[in-house]
């Protein structure tokens, strides 16, 4: 599927990847990170999903999401040249294709270690899909991009400077893709106000609206997010109506 091209774009998947992350011994700045880009920027991604350093998992997951018509596939982790870096490999076998030395990436590596050995591991980082493109990294080796899956170094510095760049290619970016977000923080509990909150999300199918409560100090309180397309304010009106008619001391609002 080409989102660029298509009447509907595609929804986003953000996939991250290393066995760390799939253990939880770090926490995964990366999804964190590129989920709320694309709720603020493009459109809310539809799947996120952690996968470990194996290429046949990987490769098994990227072409699900494939064939499930997700654009774009954000990827970030593992396309590093040590043992564990599988990425590339589990890119290039859900594209159906060899992984080969990319020319252009070789120049790269060779300049940006001039002076320094080509051993096995930096070597490696050029094996791409064949066929893909380059994206540029302007603090270290570049990332790529193939039949809609878009790779990122695991670094977050590396990440954050790459993707907004790539903004463009991922289809329209309007009012009425994006979300916006209405939040309120009221003093009650949340068996209090469920159902009323269950009957206004089934009036409106288009918006998400998330019931959280709190623990420990703020025991009693909840928050309610309603999130809703960007270019409806007359829904953020509506929400306010609906807690003003829930009748429950307000805390906070954002």
């Amino acid at each position: 599927m080409n989102a660029i091209d298509s009447e509907k774009p595609g929804i986003p998947a953000v996939v991250t990847v290393g066995d760390e992350l799939v253990l939880g011994e770090r926490g995964n700045e990366n999804s964190r990170w590129m989920s709320e880009w694309l709720k603020l920027n493009l459109r809310p991604a539809g799947v996120q999903l952690s996968l470990p350093d194996d290429v046949e998992t990987i490769a098994q997951w990227l072409k699900q999401l494939l064939q499930e018509n997700h654009f774009p596939v954000l990827v970030a982790g593992g396309i590093g040249g040590t043992h564990d870096d599988c990425t590339r490999a589990g890119i290039a076998q859900a594209l159906g294709v060899p992984l080969t030395r990319h020319p252009e990436c070789w120049e790269i590596l060779v300049a940006r270690y001039e002076g320094r050995e080509m051993n096995e591991s930096r070597s490696n980082m050029a094996m791409l899909p064949e066929g893909c493109s380059l994206i540029e990294n302007p603090h270290g080796a570049p990332g790529f991009e193939m039949g809609g899956i878009f790779a990122f170094p695991g670094f977050p510095n590396m990440l954050q400077a790459m993707l907004p760049s790539l903004s463009h290619r991922f289809g329209p970016q309007t009012r009425e893709l994006q979300m916006s977000e209405h939040q309120v923080r009221l003093k009650t509990r949340e068996g209090d106000i469920s159902d009323a909150v269950r009957q206004f999300s089934e009036l409106h199918p288009d918006c998400k609206l998330g019931i959280y409560a709190h623990s420990g100090k703020s025991w009693g309180e909840v928050s309610l997010r309603f999130r809703y397309p960007g270019s409806r304010d007359d829904l953020k009106l509506e929400f306010r109506q609906f807690v003003e008619n829930l009748g429950k001391p307000e805390i906070s609002e954002s």
